[in-house]
């Protein structure tokens, strides 16, 4: 007969047994429901734990392979042979996803939309992806850093980007892009570094970086670029590294830096400047700026070649026409000192020219000889009206390199050593109406040169 301790005893062995028995029971579960790490590899890959990573570069595939992993954190597949990417191809949530060095030519849209997590997307290098559908990357919006160099992408879609906007990286570099479409970065709100340096565009349009206004650097250097709105940069306050070297920049708007208030590396060699009056507004920002710059040499006009547009003298632009205020260029006010201010005042024509100046947005070039001998003439928008008075038509045209020989240095005490409004009579030791005096004989130049100008405005 069993007693009550007998009972309890043979209880507590049967529940002992029982948990025992459902323990191995659950382990034996697990283990033949978890695919080994071999099993969950796919052909051909390598597979890593800590952080998950599945590597099958160089392995000639043509398209994503199957069996990856959805909780692999980094997949490469780069220098395969893959040809596109469809809706569907990305089974499983990574974070890093490399597929440059491929043979991808298109990408539908959508293709990446499963990949709600990927912070970086590399599809360098692959030479035959020339353009992309709108859509192509829809659902990125984790996305940090997207490579699309080296593409001979040829246009972007004006809403390849929308909402992409954890993007702090953009690598557009060594394509064959044309032209930007405006708004193209709108949603771009924290990018950082944009690289477009090496591809054949030509002009920066008004609203094209609208929305960067977290934008650090911006490299557009070895492009086409002759031309960039006044406005382009307006959003770019941040911006402390640009590179605009090596293009086909004649000239540039002064509102274009100054929109940039932070910049502290500016690269602007290897372009042709110009060095007349429409460099004046760029001359005028280096006075103020403190910036890292590149040399700046001047292509045209003659005299002035070889020379840094940088380190050209108030002198040099004493005869430029003040900017119309009704632009933004003539928002700013321009000072010259009291030395240039001086000369300007004592040697003014005497006579009764006018000089009608039509409004243009453009410097006005009033000063053809400025281009030398063997230049062609400018040609701008701008009408110049003159009425020759007959005082300068009795006067002798001054041949442009004799103006130029005289065209006296600013330091140099021998023509500008008095510097208020009237000077002595007996300035520099000689008689007033002296024919020997420096302040006459610049006075007589200047109305030989006058003279000359009018001439070649009146007959061609």
């Amino acid at each position: 007969m069993e007693t009550p301790t007998t009972t309890r005893s043979r209880q507590c062995s049967f529940t002992r047994n029982f948990k025992n028995g459902l323990s191995l029971w659950l382990v034996v579960c697990l283990f033949l429901g978890k695919p080994s790490p071999s099993e969950a590899c796919p052909h051909l890959c390598v597979c890593y734990p800590t952080p998950m990573t599945v590597s099958c570069q160089a392995q000639n595939f043509t398209s994503v392979p199957v069996g990856v992993p959805y909780d692999s954190q980094r997949v490469f597949l780069q220098n395969n042979r893959i040809t596109e990417l469809r809706v569907g191809s990305f089974g499983f949530g990574t974070q890093v996803l490399w597929l440059f060095s491929n043979n991808i030519t298109w990408i539908e849209a959508g293709a990446f939309s499963e990949l709600r997590d990927l912070e970086e997307l590399d599809l360098g290098d692959n030479p035959h992806l020339r353009r992309l559908e709108g859509g192509a990357f829809r659902g990125l919006e984790k996305l940090q850093s997207l490579h699309m160099h080296r593409c001979k992408l040829t246009a972007l879609p004006h809403d390849l980007f929308r909402k992409l906007y954890s993007l702090q990286f953009l690598y557009l570099q060594e394509n064959q892009l044309h032209f930007l479409q405006d708004d193209l970065f709108s949603d771009l709100i924290n990018l950082s570094q944009l690289f477009l340096h090496g591809n054949r565009i030509r002009t920066l349009s008004e609203n094209v970086f609208r929305g960067l206004v977290n934008l650090d650097r911006l490299l557009l250097h070895d492009n086409r670029v002759r031309q960039v709105n006044r406005r382009a940069f307006r959003d770019l306050g941040r911006l402390t590294m640009l590179f605009l070297f090596n293009n086909s920049l004649a000239e540039l708007p002064g509102q274009v830096l100054r929109d940039t208030q932070g910049i502290e590396f500016l690269r602007l060699n290897g372009n042709p400047w110009s060095c007349g009056c429409e460099a004046l507004p760029l001359w005028e920002w280096f006075r103020g700026a403190r910036v890292s710059s590149s040399e700046l040499l001047c292509s045209s006009p003659s005299p002035r070649r070889g020379m840094d547009l940088r380190f050209l003298r108030e002198m040099d632009f004493a005869l430029c026409p003040l900017p119309d205020p009704g632009t933004l260029a003539g928002s700013t006010t321009r000072t010259f000192s009291t030395k240039t201010r001086w000369w300007f005042s004592k040697h003014k024509p005497q006579s009764q020219t006018k000089a009608v100046f039509e409004k243009s947005s453009e410097t006005v070039k009033a000063f053809p000889f400025l281009q030398g001998k063997n230049n062609p003439p400018i040609v701008t928008s701008t009408n110049v009206k003159y009425e020759l008075g007959e005082e300068e038509a009795s006067l002798p045209k001054l041949d442009p390199e004799e103006y130029w020989a005289n065209y006296g240095n600013e330091d140099a005490g021998t023509t500008l050593r008095c510097f208020e409004l009237e000077c002595p009579p007996d300035f520099d030791g000689l008689p007033p109406n002296s024919s020997s005096s420096p302040a006459l004989s610049l006075l007589l130049a200047f109305l030989l040169l006058t003279v000359s100008l009018n001439l070649h405005l009146l007959f061609g």
